[in-house]
């Protein structure tokens, strides 16, 4: 048990990176022309582009508990790498033209290139617009949106969730969740009996890793700090690779985080095998077991 009655299910941070090479942490949904919006990023209580100040704040909090950075962790966290105000942009993608949502190419200003094609977001054909509105808005009870179900979305999900995290603490200890010491929020998050909290939780984990590692012009990862520390060279086009960068063995590894440095552990999620009366396993190709 830690300090403050949380279970120990916590893996050190760079053992679970280590561990989670293939998860495509690139892999972002997200936004803005940075230089604009990010200069004007919203500061403590303030509102953002979706959230509102306490809201925010919240996620902050959040965040932070999910990737520390100091004094926590030697290494950058989500509060030096703005992951919250990277995901409020997220939730906001549709409220500037064109949505927050793909980056356009083929180049950053990292590597060579003169302008930082990144910046510049690219407009969503119907389609694309259409299943991004349902990813971050839910159907809303419209038939165009629901032709696969209710679909509850991002904005949704968060509201209600850093609702609830400040509802149980305020229950448990009587301030908001960012007010809360830092033990006090690491209980609150892995407490098993929270189902609420324990379904938001790798929603919110998901997309603060997206944020921490993925390219900064979707308004996470401030000024490299995911990159810098995990000795990730980025996107390195047009300029490429040097012979020696390809053929060489890499640098040696950086010194191992310190020991307790540590992450909460991903809530389990429920996963249940196909039924065997699908009707596509019956398909030519696929294995059956």
């Amino acid at each position: 048990m830690s300090d403050g009655g949380a279970p120990d299910r916590f893996v050190g941070r760079r053992q679970f990176l280590q561990g989670a090479g293939a998860l495509g942490l690139l892999a972002f949904v997200p936004p803005v022309r940075l230089g604009r919006l990010m200069a004007a990023a919203p500061g403590p209580g303030a509102a953002g582009r979706f959230l509102s100040g306490p809201e925010l704040d919240t996620l902050r909090a959040l965040c932070r508990r999910l990737i520390p950075g100091p004094p926590d962790d030697p290494d950058p966290g989500a509060g030096e790498a703005m992951v919250a105000e990277a995901i409020d942009l997220l939730l906001g993608a549709f409220l500037v033209t064109p949505p927050l949502i793909h980056a356009g190419g083929p180049f950053s200003d990292r590597a060579g290139a003169r302008e930082d094609d990144f910046a510049e977001f690219v407009p969503l054909d119907r389609h694309a617009e259409l299943g991004w509105r349902i990813r971050l808005e839910g159907s809303l009870g419209l038939p165009e949106r629901e032709f696969a179900g209710p679909v509850v979305g991002l904005q949704q999900i968060y509201r209600e969730g850093l609702a609830h995290l400040d509802a149980q603490a305020q229950s448990q200890y009587g301030v908001a969740f960012a007010d809360a010491p830092t033990q006090a929020q690491d209980a609150l998050l892995a407490d098993p009996n929270d189902a609420a909290t324990q379904a938001f939780v790798p929603v919110a984990f998901a997309n603060s890793l997206e944020a921490m590692y993925g390219p900064p012009e979707y308004g996470g990862n401030r000024g490299l700090s995911g990159w810098g520390y995990t000795r990730w060279p980025g996107d390195v086009q047009p300029r490429g690779y040097r012979d020696d960068e390809v053929t060489g063995p890499d640098p040696a590894p950086a010194a191992a985080a310190p020991a307790g440095t540590s992450l909460p552990a991903i809530p389990p999620v429920g996963l249940e095998r196909a039924s065997r009366d699908e009707f596509w396993l019956g398909r030519p190709g696929l294995l059956r077991r």
